[in-house]
């Protein structure tokens, strides 16, 4: 039997349970089922309590079962490794899907990740960049790719319209550049962090409020989406973005807006590929960039995501790794 983990987090912002909750409902869909998993603090309890815990999140689980298992849950490095050793004790596949890897963001010493990423029995990545980079760390467990996440929710019945502006979704906290943006019009989505309460921001940026992840798909009625991290302090944000596909992206192409990516990530790649939109270098290039995009252009980078804008919808690359990871282990 194929299962799915998905991690109970009443208390986080639905924005970012959005992916895991997708990704268990489509592998529901195509007859996984899923394994709720009670995130609580366990570094308050026992490690026999833990294992009980563990005991009764697995006690379907069996010989020859397959656990694919959503990570992180940002449980204890104690809980992620017995979880895993549980499973494989019960004769069953641990399977590592990556939504984030820490190790490759943040600056840490000591990350247990990578452990836990070599005794699994197979891992999905999200893409051969980061299944490459998981190798160049001494990880030897063989690599499923996922490409892109899927978002499901109701797609726009009208598509978002030609302008010179900039969309930008996502944690401001990940963003710092956004206190100083210098460049076209930006409509910012999210919640304001607590410490940049009393930030004004640039008069260019638009704050246009924190939307449910079922809905702001459709508040979106013009421009681009633009995907940019930074790298400050201990955080390797945008250098993560060579490896990663964010979820935001999906976002985007679900929404029908063309994509401005860094040229580096990975993103980037599949942007110029497929002519999603543009890539830009640095920030200071957005407003040459959007200053020569034409009407036209607009509406051929519409063209080129619909096929993407569909398959994101209705759950594809999420059915076509889990298929894969079925036929590893026939």
């Amino acid at each position: 039997m194929p299962y799915i983990t998905h991690t109970i987090e009443p208390w986080m912002p639905a924005g970012a349970l959005k992916a895991k909750e997708d990704i268990a409902k489509i592998a529901e869909s195509v007859g996984w089922q899923r394994l709720s998993i009670e995130r609580y603090n366990d570094a308050r309890f026992s490690a026999e309590i833990r294992h009980q815990k563990i005991h009764t999140f697995l006690d379907k689980v069996g010989k020859n079962d397959i656990v694919v298992h959503q990570f992180p849950t940002y449980m204890s490095q104690a809980f992620e490794q017995d979880f895993q050793r549980a499973i494989q004790q019960r004769g069953a596949k641990y399977v590592l899907l990556i939504h984030d890897f820490e190790p490759l963001r943040v600056n840490r010493e000591h990350a247990w990740e990578w452990e836990l990423a070599q005794c699994a029995d197979l891992i999905i990545a999200h893409s051969q960049p980061m299944a490459s980079t998981l190798q160049q760390h001494g990880v030897t467990t063989p690599t499923e790719t996922i490409q892109l996440f899927d978002y499901l929710g109701p797609t726009p019945a009208l598509n978002p319209i030609f302008k010179k502006e900039i969309n930008y979704a996502g944690t401001w906290q990940k963003a710092p550049w956004l206190q100083h943006y210098q460049g076209p019009k930006l409509n910012l989505f999210g919640s304001r962090p607590k410490r940049w309460k009393d930030l004004v921001l640039p008069k260019s940026i638009n704050w246009v409020g924190s939307f449910d992840p079922e809905e702001i798909t459709t508040a979106f009625s013009s421009g681009f989406g633009l995907l940019w991290d930074s790298d400050y302090e201990d955080k390797f944000f945008q250098s993560y973005t060579k490896v990663n596909a964010p979820h935001k992206a999906s976002l985007y192409l679900k929404a029908g807006l063309p994509l401005i990516a860094w040229s580096q990530s990975y993103l980037g790649d599949i942007v110029r590929a497929n002519q999603l939109g543009m890539t830009i270098d640095d920030l200071s290039d957005l407003t040459k960039l959007v200053g020569v995009v034409r009407p036209a252009d607009y509406l051929t980078f519409q063209e080129n995501s619909r096929l993407f804008q569909k398959r994101i919808s209705e759950g594809y690359f999420t059915k076509e790794v889990l298929e894969k990871v079925l036929h590893y282990f026939r």
